[in-house]
């Protein structure tokens, strides 16, 4: 799709507005994962499949809220939801120069997780035993136990968590993708050279639920958001989202269900 949709064109976000959008969200997050999900947990529910059923509700309400304000966006700015969305045809260059910067930020990331090892150690940023194992970077699901992945909740055949956890993974995506970097960040444009920064460093914020992660999602973060700032395009970002996070994800879910 083609977009001459310009940023500058938006009604633009002040910095009480921009740290409440990433504030609320977090809010809301953190309240699901740190007070629900151990609540279930301790009522004897699964920890692995009462998160991915926890998650996607949250997920579904940001992805309903994110097009709500698109679309909203759109007719405002007189462009189509599509443009609005920052789904913009985008050059082989572009392309090429998007997946350097988000590859190069997976690889910083990787060199960066044995930081998260030793945040997690500090005790206000330790690891919740209720917490599901894909959340632990300590944890090698092909090597462990599958009573330590999942205890009292069998993986072996369970095609069900599969395919919740499929729908959780994508609504991440779409969730991530359409509040924060489609709506939030053409939103931030007059912060100028610094508004992929601030999205970047704020959106890594949001998951205080899971702040020993925060190095790792940091970098990736700032990758992800200074592709989209140049491209003026959603397109990259989303499609290295689906390679990195939910093949990956939904391999190795894939992996321990046929074990």
């Amino acid at each position: 799709m083609k977009s001459n949709f310009n940023w500058c064109n938006l009604k633009q976000l002040n910095l009480l507005q921009t740290f409440l959008a990433f504030f609320l969200p977090s809010l809301f997050a953190f309240w699901g994962f740190r007070y629900i999900l151990p609540w279930t947990v301790e009522a004897g529910y699964p920890k692995n499949l009462m998160w991915a059923i926890i998650a996607s509700i949250m997920l579904l309400f940001f992805v309903i809220i994110g097009l709500l304000l698109i679309k909203e966006d759109a007719k405002s700015a007189g462009v189509s939801i599509g443009e609005r969305l920052l789904i913009k045809k985008i050059g082989i260059k572009q392309w090429l120069i998007s997946f350097v910067i988000m590859i190069s930020g997976i690889i910083l990331s990787i060199i960066a997780s044995p930081i998260s090892e030793l945040i997690k150690e500090i005790s206000i940023f330790s690891i919740p035993d209720y917490m599901p194992f894909w959340l632990n970077p300590s944890i090698d699901p092909m090597s462990t136990n599958m009573n330590t992945l999942s205890p009292n909740y069998s993986l072996k055949g369970n095609y069900l968590f599969l395919t919740i956890m499929l729908f959780t993974l994508l609504l991440n995506i779409f969730a991530e993708e359409i509040y924060f970097r489609a709506w939030l960040l053409p939103k931030m444009y007059s912060l100028g050279k610094w508004s992929w920064i601030i999205n970047g460093f704020l959106f890594a914020l949001y998951h205080t639920y899971q702040l020993w992660l925060f190095p790792t999602i940091f970098v990736v973060s700032l990758a992800t958001t200074l592709s989209v700032y140049l491209s003026k395009s959603i397109l990259p970002a989303f499609t290295i989202h689906i390679i990195a996070n939910f093949l990956l994800g939904i391999i190795t879910i894939t992996v321990l269900v046929l074990k």
